[in-house]
């Protein structure tokens, strides 16, 4: 019988340590925040020193930065291009808010990624990216984070505002026929003779149309410098209150979700009217004259259209604008567009979609979800609670809550036995107890506006997910519009013909259509 002989390696092979790099931000430049930074730094330095298979790469560091959008941090756009040359390996980051404040940018870099080979791991939050599971749980978490930086945004707003409410708030966008002088609009002559030639060009019987086309021929400049008028931009003008003197606040909002599109406001918010915040360009009689001539022909030319509700209406975004889809018959097939590629092809470099494709993708989303239930909502409610019970433990002011409220109880409980055994009287006990609930009714408040009660929401949106996705006994064949109205928040479209299905709890899943 032959014998094998071993040949021992004549050199040890060694394991290639991981490359790990850290990111830090902090969100202003107080003296409290710059400790804090430079805290997170030597952390993170001695925390991955500690680790016998793991090498430093970097601390990658921004300071006083807005965390909504990734652009405008110089050091994170640094790491991604060291991760894109694949000089790193894995990301450690205090929390989801640390490394965006934007949902779509952080899925979007940590999807990036994970296709790199590339993990981000978050200390706080307990997330590796690289795990399926936690993917789910950093949509949730950087949703929360988003709402804090949305919160910051308009804390912000509130002093401008009271301006408005006082009238002294200026906007830094003068009209035409003004210019704006050390915060205060001043009438531009040259322009001012165009705006009062307008105003009484329309009351004599022009259209907005024959005046755009007639001051685009005399090559009247227009703010922005060019010749071209439009009857939008003439039909502005001649709504303008700020022409007589007074200021209206407020005409157009902002979304409250990403991105952020400006829209006219409709009574989404209050609107504020200021008179006579600077020195009128026109006489009023003219001006409510020409404003009761557009009300006149604005009522000639509308009728009023109710848009039929179909399964998809206000429930497809476009991914790039932000704008709904809308539903348009092609050659007798039913299709949905984004709506601003619908009005101008090139504001929107978007496709049409038949709206049998998209059932399609609904459907398999379904199916996927029922043959793969367990693996995947199963590991979200486990990786939910995980999280709320690591959040309990972690948060000082969590633990607290929760010892209050314990301790609120056990009095609320020797009360009652006392007042059981007879040793207290029943009107000391009622005064006694009545007061101790109203205080745990203000603790309890209080837990539940946290971010525990955030994901205790998720946890139970998920759980009613999976008790919906129970009840199909058999793998869906046609389109259940009712399953989809409870189960289905929102649906994104991407030019690359991916459709992005957000569903209870937020949980999301991709489909090809």
């Amino acid at each position: 019988m032959p014998v094998a002989k071993l040949i021992a390696p004549t050199t040890k092979q060694e394991i290639p340590k991981l490359r790990v790099a850290a990111y830090c931000r902090v969100s202003s430049n107080s003296a409290d925040q710059r400790n804090s930074f430079a805290t997170q730094e030597r952390v993170y330095t001695k925390y991955i020193a500690e680790k016998q298979e793991w090498e430093l790469v970097d601390i990658f560091a921004d300071e006083g930065l807005s965390g909504m959008k990734a652009d405008n941090r110089p050091e994170f756009q640094r790491m991604i291009r060291m991760c894109e040359l694949h000089q790193i390996d894995l990301i450690l980051t205090k929390s989801v808010s640390r490394f965006a404040r934007n949902v779509k940018e952080a899925l979007n870099y940590t999807r990036k990624l994970k296709l790199l080979g590339i993990g981000v791991q978050f200390e706080e939050d307990g997330i590796n990216t690289l795990a399926m599971a936690d993917e789910m749980l950093l949509n949730t978490f950087a949703a929360i984070a988003q709402e804090e930086s949305k919160s910051i945004s308009q804390n912000q707003r509130l002093s401008i505002v009271k301006r408005m409410e006082l009238g002294e708030y200026v906007d830094s966008n003068a009209p035409y026929g003004y210019r704006l002088i050390n915060k205060t609009l001043s009438v531009y002559e040259p322009e001012a003779i165009i705006v009062r030639w307008i105003y009484q060009t329309y009351l004599n019987g022009w259209s907005t149309n024959e005046i755009a086309k007639d001051l685009s021929v005399r090559n009247i400049p227009t703010k922005c410098g060019k010749s071209t008028w439009t009857s939008t931009r003439v039909s502005y003008i001649l709504s303008n209150e700020r022409y007589i003197g007074d200021c209206k606040y407020q005409k157009t909002c902002r979304e409250a979700i990403v991105p952020f599109r400006q829209s006219k406001n409709r009574g989404q918010e209050d609107m504020f009217y200021a008179k006579e915040t600077h020195t009128p360009l026109l006489d009023k009689h003219l001006f409510y004259q020409v404003q009761d001539l557009l009300e006149k022909r604005k009522k000639q030319h509308c009728t009023e259209i109710v848009p039929k509700q179909y399964p998809f209406t206000s429930r497809i975004r476009c991914s790039e604008c932000g704008a709904f889809y809308h539903r348009k018959v092609r050659n007798g097939t039913v299709k949905w567009v984004c709506s601003r590629h619908a009005a101008d092809t090139t504001a929107c470099d978007s496709h049409y979609y038949s709206e049998a494709r998209i059932y399609d993708g609904i459907i398999t989303m379904i199916n996927k979800l029922r043959f793969c239930e367990e693996d995947i909502l199963g590991q979200t409610i486990q990786k939910l609670e995980f999280a709320a019970a690591a959040y309990k433990r972690n948060n000082r002011a969590a633990s607290q809550l929760s010892q209050s409220i314990a301790e609120l109880n056990a009095k609320l409980l020797a009360l009652e036995r006392l007042r059981t055994k007879g040793y207290l009287a029943a009107d000391i006990y009622h005064t006694q107890a009545r007061e101790i609930r109203q205080q745990l009714d203000k603790l309890k408040t209080e837990r539940y506006s946290s971010f525990e009660s955030k994901i205790l929401t998720m946890l139970e949106d998920v759980r009613k997910l999976k008790s919906l996705i129970d009840e199909l006994e058999q793998p869906l064949e046609v389109f259940d519009e009712k399953l989809f109205h409870e189960i289905v928040t929102d649906i994104c479209i991407n030019h690359h013909d991916e459709m992005t299905v957000t569903l209870l709890g937020g949980l999301r899943f991709t489909e090809q259509i």
